[in-house]
């Protein structure tokens, strides 16, 4: 037993020795291995290009129908067929309904025959008329000639008178048979120039008017019972049925165009002045399909509304497929600013540090600080105006962990 002590605590001896004798080989080591190790730090860089920057703004709104159409009967009447029905496709001009016509056929006839009598009176009285002028410049030249050789025989009296050659009572003769003549002529005149009064032709003019009028009336009334599509679209709504009354006052059907649709949206005013009429903007309605669709700014208001100071703006879509319905939420992305072929790189890129905007760029392997002026920054890009050139390495990944003259080792990016 005491033979085994004496055995361990030699064995024990020996280790403590070994590990003495072997612990500065070992620190030895491990400081020559630390000290061939160079230390940096890994980034990613980026190389500063020339690049299209955009600035937008989100905004969402309704689609609604540009062509959204109500249509109202003319006339009240009961309804005696209906062509349609909602979600039917109708052209401009096609039938939709059609109301009871047998009292305005009716109304037709009676008003076609009271045309035709004042037809019959015009022309009658338009030939009295034009027999009564034919008369008139007949008796006139008549009774200018006639007047005019009693005249000549007066003064030949008068001269016959003179020399003696004839007695008083021949001069009294020719003189009394002028005036005659010239009274019974002035008579048939005026008989004749009332005869051939405008007022006379004028009134059955205007009767044939008035018929005319009411003939038209009448007619128009019958076609208005034949109720057609005023534009091309999609019936929405149907408020008629076959056999009950349709009124003038009320909308019996309603039309949508789903080709001519828009989305009304409002604007902050500093946003609205950079828009303008005639822009391409991108709308995307996320229940028919995550591409986005053309859109155009077709109007924008020059004053605010008055309740909550934005400024509306119409945006027309283009809905080729149709797949596009009236009521469904749409996102629409403006383009607000627009900078092209400018010098741009990420925006993360850049850091304020010590009340400086600064990047850093790789130069050799050494972090390099770059203080730059900034332009236009679209939360991805952003421009610099000052400050770099191209083709600059420039950190995007690891550029909050690098001081000036730090070593870095690129490991990713554009000049990985």
């Amino acid at each position: 037993m005491k033979k085994v002590t004496e055995i361990t605590r030699k064995i024990m001896i020996l280790l403590v020795v070994l590990m003495t004798v072997g612990l500065p080989t070992g620190c030895s080591a491990s400081k020559a291995a630390t000290a061939g190790v160079e230390k940096y730090i890994p980034v990613e860089v980026e190389a500063a290009g020339k690049k299209t920057l955009i600035n937008t703004a989100i905004l969402s709104g309704k689609v609604s129908s540009d062509t959204d159409v109500s249509v109202i009967p003319k006339i009240p009447g009961k309804v005696e067929s209906v062509k349609v029905k909602v979600g039917d496709l109708v052209d401009k001009g096609a039938v939709l309904f059609t109301l009871d016509a047998s009292d305005l056929q009716k109304q037709v006839g009676m008003m076609k025959a009271t045309l035709q009598l004042a037809e019959a009176g015009y022309q009658k009285s338009k030939e009295q008329w034009d027999i009564g002028k034919t008369s008139l410049e007949r008796t006139k030249a008549l009774a200018t000639e006639k007047i005019a050789n009693a005249r000549q025989n007066l003064a030949n009296t008068q001269a016959l008178y003179d020399a003696g050659a004839v007695a008083k009572v021949q001069l009294d003769q020719a003189e009394l048979g002028l005036k005659e003549l010239e009274a019974t002529y002035a008579s048939q005149l005026d008989q004749l120039v009332a005869q051939t009064s405008d007022s006379t032709l004028q009134l059955a003019k205007a009767q044939l008017n008035q018929a005319q009028v009411g003939y038209n009336q009448a007619r128009e009334a019958l076609d208005n019972a034949v109720v057609t599509a005023p534009v091309g679209g999609i019936v929405s709504q149907v408020n008629v049925t076959v056999g009950n009354m349709a009124s003038n006052a009320q909308p019996a059907l309603s039309l949508t165009n789903p080709k001519n649709l828009y989305s009304s949206l409002s604007v902050a005013e500093s946003i609205v002045n950079r828009l303008s009429k005639g822009n391409t903007v991108k709308v995307t309605v996320p229940s028919v399909s995550e591409d986005s669709f053309r859109g155009e700014i077709e109007n924008i208001s020059p004053t605010s509304d008055p309740r909550t100071q934005l400024y509306p703006i119409k945006i027309s879509l283009d809905n080729p497929s149709g797949l596009i319905k009236p009521g469904m939420f749409a996102r629409v992305e403006l383009v607000i600013e627009e900078k092209t072929d400018v010098m741009a790189i990420n925006s993360e890129a850049v850091i304020l540090k010590n009340e400086k905007t600064i990047v850093y760029v790789v130069e050799g392997d050494k972090a390099v600080a770059k203080e730059v002026v900034t332009g236009l920054d679209t939360g991805v890009d952003i421009e610099i105006m000052k400050g770099l050139k191209l083709n600059d390495k420039v950190i995007i990944k690891g550029q909050t962990l690098v001081d000036e003259g730090q070593n870095v080792k690129i490991v990713g990016g554009d000049a990985s």
